[in-house]
Order: C-alpha cells, then sequence, then structure tokens
C-alpha cells in the first residue's frame, strides 16, 4: 500500500505543526507521510464578530480544489455551526482544521492531532477509552486516552488495506 502524504499548514508559530507532524508519525505511519508546508495567514473574513470566533468551514474553503490531504493548525478559537467551539473539523480524505488556541500542552496537541487525522482517514467517533472519543470540552481531552483502541485501528485497516 501507498502512503498518503498529508501537508501540515500553520498559523501562528510553527511548534504546534512540529508536535502534530511527530504526532502523525507515531500512530500513522503505517498510511501517512507528513509534511510541513508553510504559514498561512488566516482569512478574517471568516471571523464571527459577534461570536469572536472564527467560523471553520469557511477557512476549510481556503483548500479547495487541493489535491493532497492536509492539517491546518490555527492559533485561532473556531467554531461550526451549533457548537459554541470546537477543537478541530474535518473532511474524509481531504483534511482538517485544527485550533490550538484552547489546548494548553503539547500533549493536548498530540491527541486532537490524532483525533482529527483519524477523521480524515475516515474514522468516527468513538466510545471506547479512544483519542477518536468525542471532547466536547477541554476536560474531556485531557482525560481521553492519546491513542487509537483497537478497534478503530483494525477499522483503518480494512478502509486502507492494510
Amino acid at each position: 500500500m501507498a502512503k498518503y502524504r498529508i501537508d501540515i499548514f500553520y498559523s501562528g508559530h510553527r511548534l504546534p505543526a512540529e508536535i502534530s507532524r511527530e504526532a502523525i508519525i507515531r500512530e500513522y505511519s503505517t498510511f501517512l507521510e507528513p509534511e510541513i508546508r508553510k504559514h498561512l495567514e488566516v482569512d478574517s473574513r471568516a471571523l464571527s464578530l459577534e461570536r469572536g470566533q472564527y467560523d471553520a468551514d469557511m477557512l476549510l474553503k481556503t483548500f479547495e480544489g487541493y489535491r493532497n490531504l492536509f492539517l491546518w493548525l490555527v492559533d485561532r478559537d473556531i467554531y461550526i455551526e451549533g457548537m459554541n467551539f470546537v477543537f478541530g473539523c474535518a473532511i474524509r480524505m481531504k483534511g482538517a482544521i485544527l485550533s490550538v488556541y484552547r489546548l494548553n500542552s503539547e500533549e493536548l496537541v498530540r491527541k486532537e492531532t490524532v483525533h482529527e487525522v483519524g477523521h480524515i482517514l475516515g474514522l468516527g467517533h468513538c466510545e471506547n477509552d479512544c483519542v477518536m472519543r468525542f471532547s466536547n470540552s477541554l476536560q474531556e481531552v485531557i482525560e481521553k486516552s492519546a491513542h487509537l483502541c483497537s478497534a478503530c485501528r483494525e477499522k483503518l485497516q480494512r478502509m486502507h488495506g492494510v
């Protein structure tokens, strides 16, 4: 099986991109080859003045037509309609945006990177002790596992022919 390339972009500091690259290599080396690409500015048109947050769906449009898988780490607070905030937002077999705004440690950046990349690769939320468990608060991110459970790992292997 050929590995997919995943390009990592970042706004703000480069360090979260480096942390994410390491997390992808650690959890998904069978499937992905991550490469840090470049700094991207966040489009100010995605800012909701009423909320003081950026619309994740609008920011994802930055990558319309982009050919490789991508992960964009932003240093801004993001939301999607119907949610107070989100840590990230993904499109299967395309890419994801991940906000590091609320993630106050390298470990949390690692966990949410693995979570969003799992969505990119086709995984949904999981009820097991798994990094794919849905997190509605920072405390839930802290408490969940940093790794895929065996059921999610098997799903990935079936979906991607490993």
